[in-house]
């Protein structure tokens, strides 16, 4: 079991839940049978076992002969020895472990490790063993912890059994700040206000608002701006038609990231815990950019089982350093302010560390462009994400997706406060489109006088005359674009009367 707290065989039950039975992964050594060269095979238990033995054993010591002694009662130039242990190990990951635990240590320098691990000798008549690690995070357990209890055991790698005092003091993590500060992802932006680095966050929209779009045009920004690495990012397109993933990979080409699509180059969906789970246990989910479009192609989320499993592995993921970003819907229901809600249960969100939902404001037409807007709005936070943002694009039929996320373009909240009223005045004109129609016939057929117009209204409507006499009022104005139909003059004897605006075009689009 791993710090999530999920078993190799919670793993494939969680695959079996989204179908058939597979593999734990097919991109490399499976965890049930993979096996080094050397004398330990590289299984799941035996590399949580040889991590552990290195967290009793501090890197920042002499380099050393190549050999580990364990005679003095306080070991040193034991760094070399180590190195080359876990290099005849001969495991795929053995490189990146052996690296990341030097790395604690002020004397490290890429270059020396490199020309360390790369000088090892596999001919060597007498090479040092794994045990010799394994005795030396014994040894130095001994004189971390006082007396230990020795299990029977038939060789020295075998674990020690300690006090229940002692175990918790090895489990404390008091005393290793400088070390996990150098692994420390610093407060970098995947998506601007939106993602930060090294966090699990779930975006929820209705079906056609723009999530993909607008997650890639963010994505975009981020790498055009060198903030992010392209060759680390990888985005799951598992929702998409031919066309449409055929148009995403060609973007996703001239950025420079990862693109992966279901039945392309053998990618199934139903692997991707695997490779969550492989890259977080072999040490290199550290800096990779997850995007997961859309969840549901990755786990059920009406199902709180598979919901938590999930979560468990993307916990997983997330604290080795990766990053997850996870598109999901909102079901058909809006809460209390006409927003939408997360769908399926509470554990996606509960998991979490960053949770936006992102609503249609108002779609606008402009010839025979559709210009939509659309909001984020935080609800749940661990960072200094915006508590709401929003975004606009324009759609025209015809045009390629490339044009359609050059069209997208972040509003201030100026713009989103105007959009808002706009999209407001918009929909009270249907609700008074009868009436204003009637209004409207009445002063082109000649009657233009306030009270006249309110008879006729009333005669030809169901409108009662407080209502016709507001809905007159509302939208008399100068401006055809701002819903406004007519205008009045007072002439002579204080008598208003109306006129009907001229029907003018929007302004043209200078983008």
């Amino acid at each position: 079991m791993n710090s999530a707290g999920v078993t190799q065989e919670q793993l494939i039950s969680l695959n079996q839940l989204m179908g058939k039975p597979r593999p734990l992964s097919k991109l490399g050594k499976s965890l049930q049978s993979a096996k080094g060269i050397g004398s330990k095979p590289e299984s799941k238990e035996e590399i949580a076992k040889l991590q552990e033995a290195l967290q009793k054993i501090s890197p920042d010591v002499p380099r050393g002969l190549g050999k580990i002694d364990i005679q003095s009662d306080e070991p040193t130039d034991y760094w070399l020895g180590v190195v080359w242990a876990i290099r005849g190990l001969n495991w795929s990951c053995g490189e990146n472990i052996s690296r990341q635990w030097s790395m604690q240590s002020e004397r490290y320098t890429e270059q020396d490790f490199t020309k360390v691990w790369d000088d090892y000798d596999p001919t060597h008549s007498n090479p040092i063993g794994i045990g010799s690690v394994y005795a030396l995070a014994n040894h130095l357990n001994i004189i971390s912890c006082g007396p230990i209890v020795w299990a029977e055991q038939t060789d020295i790698s075998t674990e020690l059994l300690s006090g229940p005092l002692c175990k918790l003091k090895l489990l404390s993590a008091t005393g290793l700040s400088k070390e996990l500060k150098k692994k420390m992802l610093l407060d970098v932006f995947v998506m601007q206000d939106i993602s930060i680095l090294g966090q699990w966050t779930t975006l929820y929209a209705a079906p056609g608002t723009g999530k993909t779009l607008i997650t890639l045009w963010l994505l975009k920004k981020q790498i055009e701006a060198s903030l992010i690495d392209p060759e680390k990012v990888f985005y799951v397109n598992a929702d998409d038609n031919y066309k449409g993933a055929v148009e995403k990979i060609e973007i996703a080409e001239k950025l420079g990231m990862g693109m992966l699509v279901p039945n392309v180059n053998d990618f199934d969906p139903r692997d991707l815990l695997s490779m969550l789970w492989d890259l977080a246990t072999a040490d290199e989910a550290r800096g990779v950019i997850l995007i997961l479009d859309t969840l549901k192609k990755f786990t059920d989320l009406m199902d709180k089982t598979a919901s938590s499993a999930f979560g468990n592995v993307a916990r997983e993921f997330v604290s080795a350093g990766g990053t997850l970003i996870c598109l999901a819907h909102t079901n058909k229901n809006k809460d209390s302010d006409g927003k939408g809600i997360a769908g399926g249960t509470s554990d996606i969100t509960d998991d979490s560390d960053c949770v936006f939902i992102i609503d249609k404001v108002s779609i606008s037409k402009n010839f025979i462009t559709e210009i939509h807007t659309v909001e984020f709005t935080n609800k749940k936070a661990r960072g200094d994400v915006a508590s709401t943002t929003s975004f606009s694009y324009e759609r025209t039929a015809g045009l390629p997706y490339s044009t359609l996320l050059d069209s997208v373009k972040s509003l201030n909240l100026n713009e989103l406060e105007d959009t808002k009223q706009k999209a407001a005045r918009d929909r009270l004109y249907e609700e008074d489109k009868e009436v204003i129609e009637s209004i409207a016939g009445s002063i082109k057929s000649g009657i233009t006088a306030k009270n006249k117009i309110i008879k006729a209204v009333a005669s030809a409507t169901s409108a009662g005359p407080t209502n016709i006499r507001r809905i007159l009022d509302r939208w008399e104005g100068n401006d055809y674009n701002k819903n406004h139909r007519w205008s009045f003059a007072v002439g002579a004897h204080n008598k208003a009367d109306y006129s009907l605006l001229p029907k003018t075009p929007p302004p043209l689009n200078t983008k």
